[in-house]
């Protein structure tokens, strides 16, 4: 309930007066907050702080043609196109790495040389694929107001690769099955769908029966569940909030149920609505987090190694694969945007699988060779 004089009251019951400091790189004011348990009270710590400063000046805002305007311009102009997280992530990196170098640097400063030595700073204590991230940041907002790039992006590769251990071998499989079908809870008939779907955590704890659809047989990946950050958080509000949108790429997609899931699902599904979220089976989802843990604990329960929840998703696709899935099929199973990722991250062939191919190998016999030669002469003859 605001009053006036940049004073109003909160919900917590408080009331707070806010005085202006100034304009933030970003062309956005910023205040400080006072606050009382009255209007008057408020009114009054303000008109004393006001005077005890000797002038309350506002800053000149920042340049327009500097790379801060810039950045911020490009934030603000991209932000309907991205995920909430992908926002947070994108301005974390400029206000951490990029501006605490660039804040007032001239759009017509930076070059190579500039360019280069930012990175040479950065990439000392940062993974390969935060410097992806601090490149999508440059470039984008370099292309945003110059609509074009002066500068050549460095590339960076991430060190990891998948290796043996990001997927469960078959005895790892049949361990994990094995316990989860013995439970009659939630949270078993959720890693199983996982074991056999391939979706992502965060979408399954976005999903509810009504995305389940027996008949059919068909499971649509509608949305996707994470904690962010909250940007607009006020005092005594939490950092971070739960926040339900489009799976990544912002593409629905439909995976038809395998048999082996799709009994259990028939079997729990007639005790929940279709509102009803599947982890849950409440009308509150399970988050990503807790979800995690209860999946560490069943791996425990089971005496098998501590790995990600993420690990299904690498033995999903690697097991369609070995069983003759076509690359093109698995990738939209899996939302990915092209083929290519969906070979170079998510899916190792074991050993046993190269040594079957490699089995397949024929070279024509020199019978068959003799045979070859025959015919060439005896059509030559003719």
């Amino acid at each position: 309930m605001r009053t006036g004089q940049n004073i109003y009251k909160r919900k917590d019951g408080r009331w707070e007066a806010r005085v202006p400091l100034g304009i933030r790189a970003n062309g956005r004011r910023y205040f400080k907050s006072l606050y009382a348990g009255t209007y008057r009270e408020a009114l009054g710590r303000k008109n004393a702080y006001e005077k005890n400063i000797p002038s309350v000046k506002e800053t000149l805002p920042v340049p327009p043609n500097t790379f801060s305007v810039a950045a911020y311009g490009w934030l603000a102009a991209s932000e309907q196109e991205w995920k909430p997280a992908t926002y947070v992530r994108y301005r974390n990196y400029l206000e951490k790495y990029i501006l605490p170098q660039w804040k007032l640097l001239h759009l017509r400063e930076i070059d190579q040389k500039v360019y280069d030595a930012l990175i040479a700073l950065l990439e000392k204590s940062l993974s390969a694929s935060s410097m992806q991230t601090i490149n999508t940041v440059i470039s984008g907002s370099l292309k945003h107001t110059l609509k074009q790039l002066p500068v050549t992006c460095k590339k960076f590769v991430s060190e990891r690769r998948m290796t043996p251990r990001d997927i469960l071998s078959k005895s790892e499989i049949f361990r994990l099955r094995s316990h989860l079908e013995a439970e009659e809870d939630l949270t078993a008939v959720g890693i199983l769908l996982a074991l056999y779907s391939g979706i992502r955590l965060g979408e399954l704890c976005a999903l509810t029966w009504a995305d389940i659809d027996l008949e059919t047989r068909t499971l649509y990946v509608r949305h996707t569940l994470q904690r962010i950050q909250n940007r607009n958080r006020l005092d005594g509000e939490p950092k971070t909030m739960l926040q339900i949108g489009l799976p990544k790429n912002k593409k629905e997609r439909a995976i038809p149920l395998h048999e082996q899931i799709l009994s259990v699902l028939e079997q729990t599904r007639r005790l929940y609505l279709p509102s009803d979220y599947l982890l849950s089976g409440t009308s509150t989802p399970v988050e990503p987090r807790r979800m995690s843990s209860r999946f560490k604990r069943i791996l425990k329960e089971c005496g098998l190694r501590d790995i990600r929840f993420h690990v299904l998703r690498h033995t999903f696709a690697t097991y369609s694969l070995e069983s003759g899935m076509r690359t093109k099929v698995l990738s939209e199973l899996m939302g990915h945007s092209s083929v290519k990722i969906t070979m170079d991250r998510y899916v190792h062939l074991s050993n046993e699988f190269k040594e079957a191919q490699m089995n397949n190998l024929q070279y024509t016999d020199s019978t068959s060779i003799s045979r070859q030669k025959n015919g060439q002469n005896d059509a030559e003859a003719c």
